[in-house]
Order: C-alpha cells, then sequence, then structure tokens
C-alpha cells in the first residue's frame, strides 16, 4: 500500500495527513510537514583593533608591508553564526594616525567621524589568528545631532534614522525609527514583545523587540530581537540583516556613552573564540509545554532570549601558557585604554 502526497498541495498546506485502514487489525497514518526556514542567529565577539584598510594592528601584517606603520585604529568585532561561522566583521572608528614608538601615537576622531561600518565576509588570515577583514562594506551608521526632544541619533547608509530618548536612570525610555521607506512602518519595543515574550519582565534590559507591517498588511510582526547587552540577535529570513547589526551596535554606543559605562564590553580589544561544538547554540530546542522541560537545568535547550545571560557568556579556549609570567592583554600600538575610552565614553 502507497500513501502520496502531491508535492504543490503540501506546498500550499502548513501540514498533511492521510490515514488508512488495513484489515481489521492494521491502521496506516502519514503526516508531512514542509520545511520552514528558522530565523538566523548571530553573535559578535571581540577581535583585535584594526587599521584603516581592515587589517589587524599586528607585527605580522607590518612585515608584510615592509615595517610600515598601520595607519588609523578601529575596535573590531567579528559576527558568528549558530555553528560558529564568521558572517560579518563590525568596525567602529576610533583613531586616527600611526604608532612610532618613543613619539607619535594614534589620536580620537572627531564625533562626526566615529563611524560604524559593516563588512561581509570571513577574515582573510596572513598568520595564525592575525588576518584582514573582508573588503567589501555593505553598511554604515554615524553619530548625527537629535531632533526635537529626542535626547541621541544616529544616521543608517539604509536612509533610517534611530532616534534615543532616555528616563532619569539612564535607561531607553523610547526608540524611534524615521524611515524613508514609506511602504514598511517599523517600531521598535523596549524588552522582549510578542513571540519573544518572557515570564520576568524584570529581564528585559537588554532587548530591543523590532515590529514590521505593511500597507497592504497592517497586522505587525515581530521580525527580529536584538539583545545589545550580550551582542546577540535573532531575525527572520525576510528581514534585513544587515540593519538589524545596525540597529544593535548603535543602541550599545549610546547606551555605553549614557551611562559611562561598559555594559556591553566595547572595550575589549583581543579575539575571544569558543572550541567548536562546545556549545551548539539553538541546535536542540525542549519545547515549553513539554511535560518534561522542567527537568532540563541546562539553558542550552530553552530558547537563548530567555537565560541570554549564561548562553551568550564567552568562555575563552583554554591557552596553552608559554611564558611562566602574565603577559599584558594589550599593547600600546594599538593607542592605548586612553583612547578608547575617551572615545566610547564621550
Amino acid at each position: 500500500m502507497m500513501i502520496e502526497f502531491a508535492w504543490n498541495d503540501l506546498l500550499r498546506a502548513h501540514s498533511l495527513a492521510s490515514g488508512r485502514f488495513l484489515g481489521k487489525q492494521v491502521g496506516v497514518f502519514a503526516s508531512v510537514t514542509p520545511p520552514v526556514q528558522a530565523p538566523y542567529l548571530l553573535r559578535f565577539v571581540p577581535d583585535r583593533v584594526t587599521d584603516d584598510s581592515g587589517a589587524m594592528v599586528s607585527d605580522s601584517i607590518q612585515r608584510t608591508n615592509n615595517f610600515r606603520p598601520q595607519e588609523g585604529r578601529w575596535l573590531t568585532r567579528t559576527v558568528l553564526d549558530h555553528v560558529g561561522r564568521e558572517c560579518f566583521v563590525i568596525r567602529i572608528r576610533v583613531g586616527k594616525g600611526v604608532f612610532k614608538r618613543g613619539g607619535e601615537v594614534p589620536s580620537p576622531v572627531k564625533s562626526e567621524e566615529r563611524i560604524t561600518e559593516i563588512r561581509v565576509g570571513s577574515w582573510s588570515y596572513v598568520e595564525g589568528s592575525i588576518g584582514k577583514a573582508p573588503a567589501m562594506v555593505v553598511g554604515t551608521v554615524m553619530p548625527k545631532e537629535p531632533v526635537e526632544d529626542w535626547e541621541a541619533a544616529w544616521e543608517f547608509s539604509t536612509g533610517d534614522e534611530l532616534r534615543i530618548r532616555w528616563d532619569s536612570s539612564g535607561s531607553i525610555s523610547e526608540l524611534g525609527l524615521h524611515s524613508r521607506n514609506l511602504g514598511s512602518m517599523v517600531r521598535l519595543l523596549t524588552g522582549r514583545k510578542m513571540q519573544y515574550k518572557g515570564e520576568d519582565e524584570e529581564d528585559d534590559e537588554g532587548f530591543v523587540t523590532v515590529v514590521r507591517s505593511t500597507e497592504e498588511d497592517p497586522t505587525e510582526n515581530a521580525t527580529a530581537l536584538i539583545d545589545w547587552k550580550h551582542q546577540a540577535v535573532e531575525f527572520l529570513p525576510e528581514e534585513d540583516a544587515v540593519f538589524i547589526l545596525l540597529l544593535s551596535v548603535s543602541i550599545l554606543r549610546s547606551v555605553t556613552h549614557k551611562r559611562r559605562e561598559d555594559v556591553g564590553k566595547l572595550l575589549v580589544r583581543k579575539r575571544i573564540t569558543e572550541a567548536t561544538g562546545e556549545r551548539d547554540w539553538g541546535s536542540v530546542i525542549v519545547d515549553a509545554s513539554s511535560s518534561n522541560v522542567s527537568s532540563f537545568s541546562s539553558p542550552y535547550v530553552e530558547p537563548w532570549y530567555r537565560n541570554s545571560g549564561k548562553v551568550m557568556a564567552l568562555e575563552e579556549k583554554a591557552q596553552v601558557a608559554r611564558y611562566p609570567y602574565p603577559v599584558m592583554s594589550y599593547s600600546n600600538v594599538d593607542g592605548g585604554d586612553n583612547l578608547y575610552k575617551h572615545v566610547i565614553f564621550g
């Protein structure tokens, strides 16, 4: 006996089921559900400082360039997907000039020059973990003077403008998005909303839900969740990845500047990676309605945003000690702590 489903019927339905009885004691039942693409999961991890060209500031790079000093300093983050693949590189312009031992050091750029750029692709490695960022810039954002009674503003290369208001505690009270695309309406809601809603709203700090609607379909749909505090995002396939990344880093920069506090570890300027397979982000999810869900103690079998502090915690690979004494994390060649504090805290 054969049970058949027409492919065109399957594409038009959420699921199809068919059952038949074979005699008095035997029955056959089949159910088929078409595959649906899961949301994208991306996170930012700290990386080494880069120069104006996109190369990491390193002796290895200078050797390949006949020891010419590297011009400019950019705070850099690598964007990984759920299995740890490099997808984008995010760079924040911090300094101009070069470093020369006993002389010149990079100086901070003007506030209007502190742009953020997003490059698509993975690193091109020169030696070990030292490399050059991909060449293609797919998005930029720059600070601008806020209008009316808004207190912070960012202008995106997508044509959108992010506006922010603060409450008395320095937390975000309202987010606004002014878009040139009149056919699509976007709202930015603080906290986890709609399908991302959590049981405890006190844990909502750091989250922003992106909600879209159109003139043809005024029903609002949550298309992305941003956790700017832990630098992680989840978004539907139809959402714009670059737009979501620009939103996340701009909100983090604004909160850091407002509070004068490194809430998102922007001052970390070294590569932090995880061993492949240590934590397979989002690979297994136990449905909340399952009677056995309470028996799992691991936060990794629940949606990541229910316990993002643990799921997104950075755990470095164990390093083999090569020196019998502590080694400083950063070199003055990258510009020094004061340069980055001046730009990040304002």
